[in-house]
């Protein structure tokens, strides 16, 4: 198990998951195939055998979770409702929570509204979870007053009347682009860093093991390496696996020099 920590291995997920002892891996992040044909990685014959394979990794996931282990998995609206219910069909799953992520583009049709959403699911395999209550800055619409005085709010540095609350389930965020200074577009399907970033923070504490199984980009890698918490990820793409070795790399050389 040690052997596997802290690195992107250039395999497939499931010879991976064959190294992965039971109940071992703290939080899973996964970003899996949406069974849309999106690219080569995520090409299926009909929707039964994309859903064979969800059944593949779904289970290998919760194998190699511990009794208080989290998954996380991102999904397209396409294949949202099936994956759901694949996930339902293990008895030992507790849906906690449900998060839309409000991407601030999406590509056009001719026939379809343009897709500005995607899905993240949070499953447990019980009812006690690691679980981080982070906290967000919100202007306050309706100010509430006590006693003369702002009730639970303040004003901050642009006059604005905010304050202090709980994370909501909807995310907006821009996806990564080429241009992007931190965020830089490796992978066409890449989740913005803030986006994993919440996810592992929110579900895993410092020293825990995060398995994510479809790396990609290597963004999970880079989210562990920043707030010390071990990783075992695997991406069978070389190009994606080189370009996210590189992208891992130079992060820890800018760790360095700071």
């Amino acid at each position: 198990m040690k052997s596997l920590l802290n690195k992107i291995h250039n395999i497939n997920c499931f010879s991976l998951f064959e190294q992965i002892p039971n109940e071992s891996v703290d939080l899973v992040c996964v970003d899996p195939p949406y069974g849309i044909g999106y690219g080569p990685w995520d090409v299926w014959k009909c929707k039964a055998e994309f859903l064979v394979f969800c059944h593949k990794w779904i289970s290998e996931c919760f194998r190699v979770l511990k009794p208080s282990g989290t998954m996380w998995s991102f999904m397209g609206y396409q294949n949202l409702i099936d994956f759901v219910l694949t996930l339902k069909q293990y008895g030992n799953v507790h849906l906690e929570n449900w998060i839309i992520w409000a991407r601030a583009k999406g590509r056009s049709s001719s026939k379809h509204l343009k897709s500005q959403r995607e899905d993240v699911i949070h499953v447990t395999k019980s009812k006690e979870f690691t679980w981080n209550n982070l906290k967000v800055l919100r202007e306050v619409i309706c100010p509430y007053m006590k006693d003369g005085k702002p009730r639970g709010w303040f004003i901050d540095e642009n006059g604005k009347r905010v304050r202090w609350t709980g994370l909501g389930n909807i995310w907006p965020y821009t996806s990564p682009f080429w241009k992007s200074k931190n965020d830089k577009l490796i992978h066409p399907a890449q989740k913005p860093f803030l986006i994993i970033e919440r996810l592992v923070l929110l579900s895993s504490n410092e020293g825990d093991i995060v398995l994510d199984p479809f790396s990609g980009s290597g963004t999970t890698a880079i989210v562990c390496e920043e707030h010390r918490r071990s990783y075992i990820c695997s991406e069978q793409n070389v190009q994606y696996f080189n370009d996210s070795i590189a992208r891992l790399e130079k992060f820890k050389e800018s760790k360095v020099a700071d």
